[in-house]
């Protein structure tokens, strides 16, 4: 019997609404032989990368929802930069959980719905009735869909896990799986977005540097919950390991943090290089805050 794969998570596709862009800037400090405690190594370490700042920025389409860059340097980096990007997580929350309805259909837009033949999302002929999906964030139509996609088509939540009375992990009550047939109502649910859903936090070249500070400067508090029980737990940390130093991607708490070299995979320098040969136009979210002068392009400036 032939074996097929085949793609079905087909909501992946899709853009998600809001990611964060973070980078690290650090300097080099010199390591006294008082503070060295390699000498039983045969490796000496001269020198010690230390952050002396941050920069994030929220990325999203939706305006209503955009915000200035953030930049900080100064004393206590990476408490700060835990601060700002768990306030970041907690806004989506929000946004999310406001679940704005479908607004009225334009003309065009219900003319696009009456000629769908095929779903907007798995590309295959309804099978079930059709239905109109919609941007729960700005409440605008997007495509015809079938049922099921349009049930899953939801923000992604975070897998909660909690430890069981065995050996064996189960889900926490407030995570549903996608094919569930579980009933709650729209209160429950929207709640369970709030708490369970992740915001990616992207680096380029996350594994093989930025990550050995936000690993290293970890807190429990950053993975801490309260169950509706009033019961405060702790979350685990999940991990996609390259090998025992590199990490694909981690998981804090409702943050996960994700490399952008592994799909873009040459320097930020020869990147923009790239871009810019298409035009400055390109770059609009660098012209927007910082111009479109040849010095904002150049590195190391």
């Amino acid at each position: 019997m032939d074996c097929t794969l085949e793609f079905r998570e087909y909501r992946k596709q899709h853009r998600i609404p809001l990611y964060v862009i973070s980078d690290f800037e650090s300097f080099l400090k010199p390591v006294s032989d008082d503070d060295d405690d390699s000498n039983a190594t045969a490796t000496k370490i001269i020198d010690e990368h230390c952050v002396s700042g941050f920069a994030c920025y929220r990325v999203t389409d939706h305006e209503q929802y955009q915000s200035e860059p953030t930049v900080y340097s100064g004393p206590d980096v990476m408490s700060k930069f835990y601060e700002h990007v768990m306030r970041e997580s907690d806004e989506l929350g929000r946004i999310v959980k406001a679940g704005l309805d479908m607004t009225p259909l334009m003309p065009e837009e219900q003319t696009i719905y009456d000629a769908a033949t095929v779903c907007g999302n798995c590309d295959k002929a309804f099978t079930n009735w059709k239905v109109r999906h919609h941007c729960h964030v700005s409440g605008q139509f997007m495509f015809a869909a079938c049922n099921n996609c349009n049930l899953q088509l939801k923000m992604t939540k975070r897998r909660k896990y909690h430890a069981s009375g065995s050996d064996k992990r189960s889900r926490c009550d407030t995570d549903l799986d996608d094919n569930s047939d579980s009933k709650v109502d729209g209160d429950d649910v929207a709640e369970s977005y709030k708490e369970h859903y992740f915001l990616p936090v992207v680096f380029h070249n996350l594994k093989s540097y930025d990550a050995h500070f936000v690993i290293r400067h970890f807190q429990s508090k950053y993975t801490q919950y309260q169950n509706k029980k009033g019961k405060v737990s702790f979350d685990d940390i999940n991990v996609i390991p390259l090998n025992g130093e590199k990490y694909m991607m981690f998981q804090v708490g409702k943050l996960r943090f994700l490399d952008s070299f592994q799909f873009l995979s040459t320097s930020l320098n020869e990147l923009v290089s790239l871009l810019l040969k298409s035009g400055k136009d390109k770059l609009k979210h660098t012209t927007k805050y910082l111009g479109n002068d040849d010095i904002v392009f150049s590195k190391g400036v």
